[in-house]
């Protein structure tokens, strides 16, 4: 069973591809499919990062880790410290 990004933080790798036989058409649609792949690696990374953060993600996945500080208070207990999604629940590392 393969791992959703919907639900799992999974970084996504860049790779380019050959570069096409250069006509317009071609040049426009593969710097267009690129710079999609390189946002898509560049996001994926930014989700993995290690955030501070007052509010939850809006859309938490499983092994997202942020340091939670106040207002936000995911452990209930009013303080501040790294928390790791586990899919259901914040819980402290």
């Amino acid at each position: 069973m393969s791992l959703s990004d919907k639900v799992n933080l999974l970084i996504r790798s860049y790779n380019r591809r050959e570069v096409p036989t250069l006509n317009s058409n071609s040049i426009v649609l593969y710097l267009s499919d690129q710079l999609k792949a390189i946002e898509a690696s560049t996001r994926s990374l930014a989700d993995a990062s290690i955030q501070v953060a007052e509010a939850a993600p809006i859309s938490p996945r499983k092994g997202m880790v942020r340091y939670a500080v106040s207002p936000w208070n995911p452990l209930s207990n009013g303080s501040s410290g790294l928390v790791v999604y586990n899919g259901s629940a914040w819980v402290a590392v």
